[in-house]
């Protein structure tokens, strides 16, 4: 046994070292910024909670409860939408599957900026959306609140982080027995009721891991609120880099990004403990 640790050792090295030059002293590195202050453009070294208390300032407040909100947002709709399309394409699809999966993954093949100036192509006065409803009737002027909304960004970071809920979602789909859905047929119960007490807590884990991968990016994007929020739809990660590229408030702008990380960290273990099956360890 010992043996077989000592020769792990080796091997967990490069990526310890990893972990700990890249984000272990650069977390640490701004934890230690953020109690330190800014005079004339240049870091002073103090302890203070002025950064910390600053964020309770109704402004800051609001974004990031706003943040929050449109991540949270985000995460129910790709999980309504993302859910039916990895369970058809994961229980009912076989024969075109490998093909309707390259179609979920194609647009993570292109830029993330790309993609969200497409959407502003999309939502503009003269973009899809308002050539539609021309067309059918519905208004005879372009509507202008499509882009420069939350709607907008909401729309944008469901479609570009959509596929990072379907997939895991689909593995977990894919792998379930089917003796358990038989089973369940057997004792009488419908394929309703079949859904609901075995497909969909078995598939908790996977419904779990698809909320992180699109509530973490979702969170911290500062792209797509740029082009398509605008000066009005401010969300957190936009604030943090005004704050390190244009107002150099360097100190302020850790405490931003640990308070982020933070509350990130307790999204992140509330639903990785909701993703526990219940019955396995």
């Amino acid at each position: 046994m010992r043996t077989g640790r000592s020769s792990i050792v080796p091997l967990l090295t490069p990526a310890t070292a990893w972990f700990g030059l890249f984000f272990a002293l650069p977390i640490a590195a701004m934890l230690v910024v953020s109690f330190w202050v800014v005079a004339n453009y240049q870091l002073v070294p103090t302890f203070t909670l002025t950064n910390y208390t600053k964020l309770a300032q109704p402004l800051y407040l609001s974004i990031i409860v706003r943040t929050f909100a449109i991540a949270t947002i985000v995460t129910i709709l790709a999980a309504l939408v993302g859910y039916p399309v990895a369970y058809y394409l994961a229980r009912r699809l076989k024969r075109l599957r490998v093909f309707v999966l390259t179609l979920i993954v194609l647009p993570l093949w292109t830029s993330y900026l790309v993609r969200s100036f497409a959407w502003m192509l999309v939502l503009g006065t003269s973009g899809a959306f308002n050539w539609f409803l021309q067309g059918i009737g519905v208004t005879d002027q372009p509507v202008r609140w499509f882009l420069y909304t939350e709607f907008a960004v909401i729309i944008a970071l469901v479609h570009i982080y959509l596929p990072f809920f379907i997939l895991p979602v689909f593995a977990v789909l894919d792998k379930l027995d089917d003796r358990l859905l038989e089973a369940s047929s057997d004792l009488g119960a419908s394929p309703w009721t079949s859904f609901w007490t075995v497909t969909l807590p078995l598939s908790r884990p996977g419904i779990s891991t698809g909320c992180l991968l699109v509530f973490i990016p979702a969170a911290g994007s500062y792209v797509s609120p740029e082009l398509l929020g605008g000066p009005s739809v401010l969300m957190i990660g936009s604030v943090i880099a005004q704050q390190f590229g244009l107002v150099f408030e360097y100190a302020f702008g850790s405490a931003l990004a640990l308070t982020l990380m933070t509350g990130i960290l307790i999204v992140a273990l509330g639903l990785l403990r909701i993703g526990k099956v219940q019955g396995l360890k």
